[in-house]
């Protein structure tokens, strides 16, 4: 089992320049789904030591579904305090413990390595509108409570994208 990814950010010059430096490592490329250059980021899914020096290391504390890395990735993050961190801890279980919702490929429960009350939840879906369809149903209501400013939650969705040479 994969015990945890690193990510970081960068052009896809940059980007491109460790994925070929670095061919015995499982890096997944993601972007946006409107092919731009704009946000690009690149997860480190080898469980290997991280090769990045952004300091965004997550600890894998919970994993359900498929070990695939394609098709839409949502990432929500979150800050708990230990109390907070608790409850939603055993939320995910329950939601781990079920049939993934309809589209849902994988979910991730990741902690910041040195912060744990750092959280990013990851899902990976068919498509972009399974998560949609999920994040306004009644399905997700038990996470909704936990989607708000008081814990710094933002999220973010990309698609995986293929390395090409600039035309």
């Amino acid at each position: 089992m994969l015990q945890n990814i690193s990510l970081t950010f960068g052009s896809r010059d940059v980007l491109k320049h460790l994925i070929t430096a670095n061919p015995d490592r499982q890096l997944v490329l993601l972007g946006s789904s409107t092919g731009d250059d704009e946000g690009l980021q690149l997860l480190d899914v080898s469980g290997q030591p991280s090769l990045f020096t952004t300091h965004l290391d997550y600890q894998v504390n919970l994993h359900q579904g498929s070990t695939a890395w394609h098709g839409f990735f949502n990432f929500s993050y979150f800050r708990f305090d230990a109390e907070t961190a608790s409850v939603f801890d055993a939320k995910m279980n329950r939601l781990a413990a079920n049939p993934l919702p309809q589209g849902m490929q994988a979910l991730y429960v990741l902690t910041k390595v040195n912060d744990p009350g750092n959280y990013i939840l990851l899902t990976i879906w068919d498509e972009g509108q399974a998560y949609s369809l999920w994040r306004h149903s009644a399905a997700f209501a038990p996470l909704g409570i936990y989607a708000t400013s008081a814990n710094h939650f933002h999220s973010s969705g990309y698609q995986r994208i293929a390395l090409k040479a600039k035309s």
